[in-house]
């Protein structure tokens, strides 16, 4: 009875304010939720893949065991409590957006979704997937927004408003990159936003990342970047790596997207018919594809290595980890592509670079991984700005700015936006 006063008191001194000054209050308490939960995934993901690698070190068995199984159970967890929340998550938070005036917005971001999106991650990662937490975020981002419509009158241009926001303030806690989320809301999420919402956008955004910034510190996701500065030789490794990675992150969109195109009709039948074996399945490749090279998890450990300048990751590591994200996609678990995409990056700058001095090979890989990011998503400011202040690459702001301009470019040849085709799916 208490509480129930407390809250009943609360309420009506909320209600005294301006309409103004409650969406504002709204706005800036549920950044700081998401930042919360963005902080509180990362660390419960990045505990969980620690005891993977523990395992899988200990016993080199463990990723035929923990894959399959581990995919079977987020499957059995997603059919019992988490329909909607499978993949990536950016397609649901779109989707959303345009759905946001009806009911079925409430079907892609309830709490149910956010609670199943952020267990499934957690076991999706400690069984050794090669998935990302970031894009998923943006979905328990836009989930947690989205529910604090209720305490301000209904509009439905205030609910895309609110998707909106969460939705980058999950990519900026996530990755710690404030700018980042701000230019992901404009670029990839906001095509029907009202222009008057850009400044409380940006400021729950930067809210989320200043929660990010004071429990996590001021930290760099893959480290920070050492290259020399601006020379016109680097032009040419530029324009190879951004042309491969436009090639490979648009094949990568393609396959995604058009699966019924390419898969034998006789596996996607066993697919539909046989979820759990199909998973068990991918699973099992993953695993085989892990024996020659670590590919398991987002690859943030490994590139992170790459980028510092200690050790490569071989040459088999661009096809093996484009094999297990693709499986990973396929089984339909929860699980994000930005920083598996960059990992992939990494290989190809790791392809390029020998073939150029030794002083540039770090500002090759680098450049690979923006250019892959900007050939998967075609969101090419996006992917140079989260580079950029990831690795704390304020010294090649043009170099890759260029080469993701590049990458989304020839990416633009397969005819696909993953995100954005993806999201028709749930509209339908």
């Amino acid at each position: 009875m208490k509480v129930t006063a407390l809250a009943s008191r609360l309420q009506r001194r909320f209600d005294l304010f301006s309409s103004q000054t409650r969406a504002t209050l709204v706005l800036w308490s549920g950044a700081t939720l998401v930042g919360l939960v963005a902080v509180a995934l990362a660390k419960a993901s990045e505990s969980a893949f620690h005891g993977f690698q523990l395992l899988a070190g200990r016993w080199p068995w463990w990723p035929f065991l923990a894959l399959p199984v581990g995919g079977m159970l987020i499957r059995w967890l997603m059919t019992c409590i988490g329909q909607g929340a499978e993949g990536s998550g950016i397609p649901q938070a779109l989707a959303a957006l345009q759905l946001a005036d009806t009911p079925r917005a409430a079907r892609l971001l309830s709490a149910r979704i956010a609670l199943a999106k952020f267990v499934g991650i957690v076991m999706g990662v400690g069984s050794g997937f090669v998935l990302g937490r970031e894009g998923p975020t943006v979905q328990i981002g836009a989930a947690l927004m989205y529910a604090c419509r209720r305490f301000v009158p209904d509009d439905a241009a205030f609910r895309r408003h609110l998707i909106l926001a969460g939705g980058a303030a999950g990519i900026a806690a996530a990755f710690n990159t404030p700018l980042a989320g701000v230019v992901f809301a404009f670029e990839e999420l906001a095509n029907s936003i009202e222009q008057t919402t850009s400044g409380r956008t940006i400021g729950a955004v930067i809210l989320a990342g200043i929660i990010s910034l004071a429990l996590l510190g001021n930290y760099t996701y893959f480290g920070r970047i050492h290259v020399p500065p601006f020379s016109f030789s680097i032009v040419l490794p530029m324009a190879m790596v951004a042309v491969g990675g436009g090639l490979i992150g648009g094949l990568f969109s393609w396959l995604c997207v058009h699966q019924t195109r390419w898969l034998p009709a006789r596996v996607a039948r066993w697919r539909q018919r046989h979820p759990y074996g199909f998973i068990a399945a991918c699973g099992l490749l993953i695993a085989l594809c892990g024996l020659a090279l670590p590919i398991f998890g987002s690859g943030a450990d490994e590139t992170s290595r790459v980028i510092a300048g200690r050790g490569d990751l071989g040459a088999a590591y661009l096809p093996l980890k484009f094999v297990g994200l693709l499986a990973t996609f396929l089984t339909g678990l929860p699980g994000g592509i930005f920083a598996p995409s960059l990992s992939l990056g990494a290989g190809l700058g790791s392809w390029v670079a020998p073939l150029f001095a030794p002083e540039v090979h770090i500002k090759i890989i680098a450049l690979g991984m923006v250019a892959m990011l900007a050939g998967v998503t075609r969101a090419p400011i996006t992917s140079a700005i989260i580079m950029i202040e990831m690795t704390d690459g304020h010294g090649m702001v043009i170099s890759t700015l260029g080469a993701a301009m590049i990458a989304a470019g020839v990416a633009r040849v397969f005819e696909t936006r993953l995100y954005h085709d993806l999201a028709q799916k749930f509209l339908v």
